[in-house]
């Protein structure tokens, strides 16, 4: 196996298929809401907020579960996943996360956030949590680099994420990092850098990204202007494959591409299809003896 999938994860952990379910839970965002600015990462589309209740949220979970069971599916995982699910009072993020567990099947709770999202209180709560069921809290660091940072006006900064990443890791909560490769003014050395960060901290799940362009985002002007260059695929590719050879074995590879809606992508277009994307991927760390762990292993011999 050239890497360690997150379906082969799913599999190894559940004995099974495990679906992700994904919710909006109604939370905002400290860049956006003005607590720490406007208009958000120069690269994301800004749209209202949703007032989301707990029965909404219980109404999502159970809806999308009766959908599922259809296609047979036994266990899922409840993904927060749109904007900062740990932003707001420590009681109004236990409502909205206990509101999501309305089935005995669901073995999992992902919580995507921000770093700059968490303190101690909100990750004892978690830990409790964990107790139940299991937790992993993904994070969004996209770079180390605090200049890459400024230009794209992330609103937080590495020390935050360095902060977040060894709170939560102390309390031996998994943590999900997520970056993105070809940000405007980084190059190789640099997102190989934040690469390295993530594997001398032993990540537990990484998703890479490519970056997007796409339609109401400050980005969107910048491209139109010319102030922005994309990453080619094959670009792509040769980073990203050096990259995961950089990782330890028992980092899981939760995604190796981003995507987004196409009535809002601007650029670039591919991939066109992930299955011929993995294959091209797969092909190159091939042709190139590439694998995870590789360059690991190779330091310590």
């Amino acid at each position: 196996m050239l890497y360690n999938t997150f379906s082969n994860f799913l599999k190894n952990k559940y004995g099974g298929k495990v679906w992700k379910i994904s919710i909006d839970a109604g939370f905002t965002c400290p860049n956006r809401d003005g607590y720490k600015g406007f208009g958000g990462c120069t690269y994301c589309n800004v749209k209202s907020f949703s007032n989301i209740n707990e029965k909404d949220i219980s109404k999502q979970v159970s809806d999308r579960i009766k959908f599922l069971e259809k296609r047979k599916i036994k266990n899922f995982i409840v993904y927060f996943q749109s904007y900062s699910n740990t932003y707001g009072p420590i009681d109004m993020i236990k409502r909205k996360i206990e509101a999501s567990l309305v089935d005995e099947r669901i073995v999992a709770i992902y919580v995507g956030t921000r770093p700059d999202c968490i303190d101690e209180d909100k990750i004892k709560y978690f830990k409790e949590l964990s107790e139940k069921i299991d937790v992993v809290l993904e994070y969004g660091l996209q770079s180390i680099h605090n200049t890459t940072l400024e230009i794209i006006n992330r609103g937080s900064t590495f020390e935050e994420f360095d902060f977040a990443l060894k709170l939560t890791k102390s309390y031996g909560l998994p943590v999900c990092a997520h970056i993105i490769f070809g940000l405007p003014g980084e190059n190789r050395d640099m997102m190989f850098e934040t690469v390295k960060y993530l594997a001398d901290n032993k990540i537990d799940f990484i998703k890479f990204h490519h970056l997007h362009v796409v339609k109401g985002t400050k980005m969107h002007k910048e491209f139109l202007n010319g102030d922005i260059k994309l990453l080619s695929e094959n670009e792509y590719i040769d980073i990203l494959a050096n990259s995961i050879s950089m990782l330890p074995n028992e980092t899981v590879i939760a995604r190796v591409v981003g995507d987004a809606p196409k009535d809002l992508l601007v650029a670039p277009h591919w991939p066109e299809n992930k299955s011929e994307f993995l294959n091209k991927l797969n092909n190159y760390m091939i042709q190139n003896n590439l694998y995870q762990g590789k360059f690991i292993n190779e330091n310590n011999n």
